[in-house]
């Protein structure tokens, strides 16, 4: 499998997103992967070429699936990304929920959480 700069590009994209979110650093992603950090480094800068073992094992544990991901795979599949999709989170609140509602693309959560006596 060739893969391509814009894969290349959309990998560090959302490497870039994971990091930022999960306070993720290129040394620990880099030895989850079993490399240096530069050779990490290297792969996502285009200073070394992608193969396919590290986008496997690089888009596993960012939990992405690489023909999602990736255009050459989506176009190897003939895959297009749907124009929406429907997700669904669950929260946990240290109390109990007494008011849910929306605005626009915020949820307020109103909930009672019971402060213990000094």
């Amino acid at each position: 499998m060739q893969y391509t700069e814009t894969d290349r590009e959309v990998l560090l994209e959302t490497w870039m997103s994971y990091k930022a979110k999960m306070r993720v650093t290129q040394i620990e992603m880099a030895k989850k992967l079993g490399m240096s950090q530069l050779a990490f480094s290297d792969v996502l800068r285009g200073q070394k070429p992608l193969e396919h073992g590290f986008v496997s094992q690089f888009c596993q544990f960012i939990g992405v699936d690489p023909v999602l991901t990736l255009p050459s795979l989506r176009e190897q599949v003939g895959g297009v990304l749907p124009g929406t999709v429907t997700l669904k989170n669950t929260y946990i609140v240290d109390g109990n929920i007494k008011n849910v509602r929306y605005s626009g693309n915020q949820i307020i959560v109103e909930y009672e959480h019971q402060v213990p006596a000094c």
